[in-house]
């Protein structure tokens, strides 16, 4: 049984529920533990009734920690800004969503004694096996994934997309400590990890917690974001990312815009990429496919 948890408000819900369809596709038996974000996603999540969905109540979780309940008044980072300025967000707010990402998987990890744990965002949607994933990661506890693209400080060298931890002492480790930096702006860390939310704390896994502990799932995983388009290689088989031919594993849909009312979509706007062609067919046949998927799952809801 693999164990998975996401998070969304009901504005995310059907690229969550798009994201459960793929893992229905791709994935041997799982649970889906689903963080809802507002009551209005509970309910549907709830009424929907789906067996491999958990759904659970941010409401009902803050009420029991005190410590949750106060992180969502706490100064957002810089990258939080940053993004509220460009999409009309709250940057409180969304400070205190990237925050949820290690406190929702530390909570399933310990409320429900699992073997392991994969936080996957809810704009993810994969359209090959998952396996990969568990067979780079092997037997190390932690497992990250990069951004692919030329570091840039402000935002870290690898991506909250996905985050592996295994239920082992650098594994639960790992896991307090970076939920523990959400909690706490006023950790030794922030000053130089604290900018860009819940991502940035990825750089410093593999030295606290050791390299030996620490995987950088990228051998055998494709995967692809508005972000690094430009810095992999394609072709009808998959990607090719530092001389390594990798099938798509997954794409994180990161500000995908869709308009289902004129059948059509922006790639990413606040990534820059306003149209619906990239003029690469594997990357444009992945935005076909999701934004079919996901027009199918809003008419659920």
């Amino acid at each position: 049984m693999r164990n998975y948890c996401t998070l969304s408000d009901i504005r995310y819900l059907h690229y969550g529920l798009a994201l459960h369809d793929s893992l229905l596709r791709h994935s041997e038996s799982f649970i889906l533990y689903y963080l809802c974000l507002d009551s209005e996603t509970y309910k549907k999540l709830s009424d929907l009734n789906i067996s491999e969905i958990v759904p659970i109540s941010l409401e009902e979780i803050t009420k029991k920690h005190k410590e949750l309940k106060k992180a969502s008044t706490l100064i957002p980072s810089y990258e939080a800004i940053n993004v509220a300025q460009r999409t009309n967000a709250d940057a409180t707010q969304l400070q205190f969503f990237w925050s949820l990402s290690p406190y929702f998987t530390w909570y399933i990890f310990n409320s429900y004694e699992l073997d392991d744990i994969l936080y996957i965002d809810s704009d993810i949607y994969f359209f090959n096996s998952l396996e990969p994933i568990y067979r780079e990661v092997k037997d190390k506890s932690i497992g990250i994934v990069r951004h692919r693209t030329p570091y840039n400080a402000a935002v870290g060298e690898f991506n909250v997309g996905i985050v592996y931890f295994k239920n082992t002492l650098k594994g639960h480790q790992c896991l307090d400590w970076w939920k523990g930096c959400l909690l706490n702006p006023e950790n030794e860390f922030y000053s130089s990890h604290g900018m860009c939310g819940d991502q940035k704390y990825l750089e410093l896994f593999p030295t606290l917690f050791g390299e030996e502990n620490v995987c950088v799932i990228d051998d055998t995983v494709g995967h692809i974001a508005p972000w690094n388009f430009s810095y992999q290689t394609y072709d009808n088989e998959g990607i090719t990312w530092r001389g390594k031919k990798q099938p798509l594993t997954y794409s994180h849909f990161s500000n995908f815009r869709p308009d289902y009312e004129k059948g059509t979509y922006e790639i990413a706007p606040r990534h820059g990429i306003v149209s619906n062609n990239t003029g690469i067919d594997l990357i444009n046949d992945a935005y076909d496919e999701y934004y079919n998927i996901t027009a199918k799952m809003k008419r659920k809801i």
